[in-house]
């Protein structure tokens, strides 16, 4: 009985020790949160820069998350607020990776409304690229900015990363019908035989978007990259035949196969994608990465939430 009562007191005193360190942070939590001054996003929201600049230097959080859950950068890039941006993004204590409440980052931000050089800045001061879930690329891609793309590649941006569902940015440069970005990606190594977690490849998704002249150079491409393919495998299996014939006959070099990546190939003779002589219909379910979704990363954008994320309403 005495080591019983011996054993329950010491979990009351751990069980205390406990909800006592929750408690200290939790007030740490909220100590931080209302540490910058109450006009903080009021400032933001109508790009006073002065007035921001001076907060920090007073001690004020450049990464304090807004009452949606925006980190204050983001919060700017938002609003707008290009000069707050540019003092909040001079921050050496400023996260450039900090999330928000959908899993986003401020290179996101920046790459969706297509501002290339501060995105190129904020590269070097460390923003990561490449990334699990969403990525910058997929959000350039989605909104038709070629300069940044552009820009994203040569910093290694991962061409056919897959968001949560599959998607890459092959996929949301056709439902946008921005040709341009579509063959610079072509270019750069996209798989256009790639499909998402729907079964569904990029020119699905431009006819999806209504892009149908786009879709047929696509169904084009795909019908004859896996035409090569299927060529290509065949060769290789009469040449290991061969070899294992004439064991002394060394198999020819594989060749690697060329894509066509000027779209200029006979729409006419395209077969459908997916089943052969069948259609591939796009389902319903088939967004682009700025369509609205969860907040736990496997949803697409939140960008243009604008109830979920807007910030205070500017005043004069």
């Amino acid at each position: 009985m005495k080591q019983q009562y011996i054993i329950s007191s010491i979990f009351k005193y751990l069980n205390g020790v406990g909800l006592l360190a929750c408690l200290a942070g939790l007030l740490l939590c909220t100590a931080a949160r209302a540490a910058n001054p109450a006009g903080w996003w009021i400032d933001i929201t109508n790009d006073r820069a002065t007035d921001i600049k001076t907060m920090l230097a007073e001690g004020a959080d450049p990464n304090a998350l807004s009452p949606k859950g925006q980190p204050s950068i983001m919060q700017a890039v938002r609003d707008g607020a290009w000069k707050v941006y540019d003092v909040l993004a001079a921050d050496r204590k400023t996260d450039v990776n900090a999330l928000n409440i959908s899993h986003e980052t401020p290179l996101m931000y920046l790459a969706v409304v297509g501002q290339t050089q501060r995105a190129e800045a904020l590269i070097g001061r460390g923003a990561e690229v490449n990334r699990l879930g969403w990525t910058p690329l997929q959000y350039a891609a989605s909104k038709g900015h070629l300069d940044t793309v552009q820009m994203l590649i040569a910093h290694k941006a991962i061409i056919d990363a897959p968001s949560p569902d599959g998607t890459t940015a092959l996929m949301l440069a056709a439902y946008a019908g921005s040709d341009g970005i579509v063959r610079a990606l072509l270019a750069a190594g996209a798989v256009v035989t790639v499909e998402n977690l729907g079964h569904h490849n990029a020119a699905d998704w431009a006819r999806q978007g209504k892009h149908d002249a786009l879709a047929d150079r696509l169904d084009a491409l795909i019908k004859k990259t896996l035409a090569e393919q299927a060529a290509q495998h065949d060769k290789n299996m009469a040449e290991e035949a061969a070899h294992a014939a004439a064991p002394g006959t060394a198999p020819g070099a594989a060749t690697i196969p060329t894509v066509d990546i000027t779209g200029s190939s006979d729409a006419g003779a395209a077969g459908k994608p997916g089943a052969a002589g069948g259609d591939s219909a796009v389902g319903k379910n088939a967004q682009p990465a700025s369509r609205k979704g969860g907040g736990d990363g496997s949803g697409t954008s939140q960008y243009f939430n604008s109830e979920d994320n807007a910030g205070p309403a500017k005043v004069h």
